[in-house]
């Protein structure tokens, strides 16, 4: 039976960051399944997706290790049009949340409609943690609304019951496997010789500087083979030393500067090796698995929690990113460009890992979870 469906999330849909890129492939693929799709989100402009309701102004602020947008108070009277305009079945709030806009959108739903939390947050630093206790206990009146809690991994999962004591459910973030694939199909390579790619935003934990010093580490020991170069996509605060230190560097490095999504299977699919070095604070690994999807040779991942979790502790994709992460990593890279057996059989048991979280999996799983939370709201 279709439902009417309000994803609702505090920051805006101008950008798809991890989370963004979450409600929307789920969105869409329950939409393909005949739902009702709507986004209660905060101030948005230029959404990619239909349906879209902004309830919000936003502001910037620097939580968690990253820059993000938080809601001003929402007009309660914009959520109640909204909410009485669409009849809402499930509202899905994306957590932790605000009270001053997904904590009143929850206040306001009606007695019949289903909710469902999904954590998406793992901690970086004992502020964050500090911040997400003092956060679930202001959310704690609105959070008794929710009938039925998702966590993207297990350390989402600890985190939600750390912060607001709750559990819940596992349910992975989707990747739209077969889109990443038919975009990096049948495209020419612009590779020109082995080719190692980062792509993440250039702040200390998601580790670009790592690769830095993997590649100064390889040039020092004549590591990598003949015609071996570097491309870092995306922005950051860091970006501009990151460029100054790779100028010292012989090895061919490029900075292409924010990628768009449409961009992002073609860049991919040209890596012999996509590298991810963050070093913590990571709830999950969607980039990983868009690397594989797309077709890099071999992804490599910082091990910390949350991509050990995505790629079930596949060890020889995994590198310790504490103090001798440069020769680590280095050693880890040449192995992926001068071993094509030990290559070729970690990249086969990547793409293993694909129908896990493919997004019709990921869309059953949370069709079941909607299906408790009204069965619940009719008992």
């Amino acid at each position: 039976m279709p439902l009417t469906i309000g994803f609702v999330f505090d920051d805006t849909l101008d950008v798809l960051d991890g989370v963004q890129q979450h409600i929307v492939t789920i969105g869409e693929e329950l939409r393909r399944r005949g739902h009702d799709v709507h986004y209660l989100v905060g101030e948005t402009h230029d959404s990619p997706v239909p349906n879209t309701h902004p309830l919000s102004r936003n502001v910037m602020v620097r939580f968690n290790g990253n820059r993000m947008r938080i809601p001003l108070p929402a007009s309660r009277a914009r959520i109640r049009r909204t909410l009485a305009a669409h009849g809402f079945d499930i509202l899905h709030v994306q957590a932790p949340y605000s009270p001053f806009m997904a904590g009143r959108v929850l206040s306001l739903a009606a007695p019949s409609t289903g909710v469902v939390a999904t954590y998406h947050i793992a901690s970086a630093d004992l502020a964050s943690r500090v911040g997400g206790r003092l956060l679930g206990m202001i959310d704690a009146p609105t959070h008794r609304r929710v009938d039925e809690v998702v966590a993207v991994s297990q350390v989402a999962a600890r985190y939600a019951e750390t912060t607001a004591h709750v559990r819940g459910v596992v349910i992975p973030n989707p990747v739209d496997v077969r889109k990443f694939a038919d975009a990096a199909t049948g495209r020419p390579s612009a590779s020109d010789g082995p080719l190692t790619v980062f792509l993440g935003r250039f702040v200390p934990r998601k580790g670009a500087e790592l690769l830095l010093d993997a590649i100064a580490y390889g040039e020092k020991h004549n590591m990598f083979p003949e015609g071996f170069h570097v491309r870092f996509a995306g922005k950051g605060p860091l970006l501009d030393e990151c460029r100054r230190r790779a100028e010292a560097l012989r090895t061919p490095v490029e900075f292409l500067g924010f990628v768009e999504e449409e961009d992002k299977p073609a860049l991919l699919a040209d890596a012999d090796v996509a590298v991810f070095p963050a070093t913590g604070g990571e709830s999950f690994g969607i980039v990983l698995l868009e690397a594989i999807a797309s077709g890099a040779g071999v992804t490599l991942a910082g091990d910390n929690p949350g991509y050990r979790s995505t790629l079930l502790g596949e060890e020889d994709a995994l590198f310790d990113v504490g103090a001798d992460h440069a020769r680590v990593l280095a050693e880890r890279i040449r192995r992926a460009l001068t071993d094509p057996a030990w290559a070729q059989a970690l990249h086969e048991r990547e793409l293993a890992l694909l129908a896990r979280y493919d997004v019709a999996t990921v869309a059953d799983q949370v069709e079941e979870v909607y299906r408790r939370a009204i069965a619940g709201r009719r008992r």
